[in-house]
């Protein structure tokens, strides 16, 4: 069936948005679903017009004499000026399930059979939404399912991802370091990887980006894009367009993956000089109470082992100061862990 096919991929849709509402900083606190998997019924038992999207069946005829040959390939097409007009309507005794439509009494028999979708009532379905929304707890809530049963991140996921990173940092020592390729977007992370690796090319300290001038700052990436153009390639041809520090000019390429400056494009404007420095502060704030006499296992993220990993006032890896962004400035922090 086509149509059910197409039901239950909306349905499947459906679930796994609400499973992602859930888990989203800023939806609803609680979120639940309860999904029916039967046939749900009944409105209404009748006589009267049978319709099909709000529009009537209308009875055509199609005498011995009107037969068409199945070896014309015209005659088998799906919709075709076939049949004669009677000016009547499709009648019947139906029962109305709502939703699905209107069914007789032999389709009902037949759909609603032990070892078919065999039926629900709306009455049960209410009755658990409402049980479910004053705090009780039926069972029947498809995201607690889900939750209980997804695999989240893992152990062996954490402890192998150091040695993954170490080996990539091993090759772009060799080859030369990979920013961005934009194909796990969205491309707010391109833009924020790339201003990050340009800020640490030319100032290379977190104090320095600190203590400096934003025109300063400002100055010192416009000169590398202008001066590098491999780097200047790479962004752009990426869909990564570069707006120069008079905020009025852009460098782009065929394609742009979006329409301002904070969610995609690098932004070499003061302005965001000035964004990034109160970033970058906060960051050093976190690493200061980090470094401090707190060595309990109260934060999240630790990204010193020792008071001494900090001494030399580097930044911090690119990715990291983005993941931090998207948690602390986004509100992006995982929901569900």
């Amino acid at each position: 069936s086509r149509l059910l096919l197409s039901k239950a991929a909306v349905a499947g849709a459906q679930t796994l948005l609400t499973f992602l509402l859930a888990r989203t900083p800023g939806a609803p606190p609680i979120v639940k679903e309860v999904k029916p998997t039967a046939l749900i019924g009944w409105e209404k038992i009748d006589h009267g017009p049978i319709q099909r999207n709000g529009h009537d069946f209308m009875l055509y005829d199609c005498p011995l004499d009107k037969a068409v040959s199945i070896n014309e390939a015209g005659n088998l097409i799906s919709c075709g000026d076939f049949g004669e007009e009677t000016g009547q309507t499709l009648k019947g005794v139906f029962i109305d399930t709502g939703e699905n439509g209107k069914f007789t009494a032999a389709e009902f028999t037949a759909i609603t059979a032990p070892g078919q979708m065999q039926l629900v009532t709306p009455e049960e379905v209410a009755g658990n939404v409402i049980r479910e929304l004053v705090g009780g707890n039926t069972g029947r809530d498809v995201v607690a399912a889900l939750d209980s049963s997804v695999m989240g991140p893992t152990y062996r996921g954490g402890y192998l991802r150091q040695a993954a990173l170490a080996c990539l940092r091993q090759l772009e020592e060799k080859y030369g370091e990979s920013v961005a390729f934009e194909i796990l977007g969205p491309p707010r992370l391109s833009k924020l990887l790339y201003e990050a690796h340009l800020l640490r090319r030319v100032f290379e300290t977190t104090k320095a980006i600190i203590n400096n001038p934003p025109e300063l700052l400002a100055n010192g990436l416009e000169k590398i894009i202008l001066d590098d153009a491999t780097t200047r390639q790479r962004i752009i041809s990426i869909g990564i367009p570069i707006l120069l520090p008079d905020g009025e000019r852009l460098l782009r390429g065929p394609v742009i993956k979006s329409e301002d400056a904070k969610h995609g494009w690098i932004d070499l404007t003061s302005s965001n000089m000035r964004a990034w420095q109160k970033r970058l502060h906060a960051i050093e704030n976190d690493l200061t109470a980090e470094l401090a006499d707190d060595t309990s296992s109260r934060n999240d993220r630790i990204f010193t082992t020792s008071p001494k990993s900090h001494t030399d006032n580097t930044l911090l890896p690119i990715g990291e100061i983005v993941a931090w962004i998207f948690i602390n400035e986004d509100n992006g922090v995982r929901g569900k862990v």
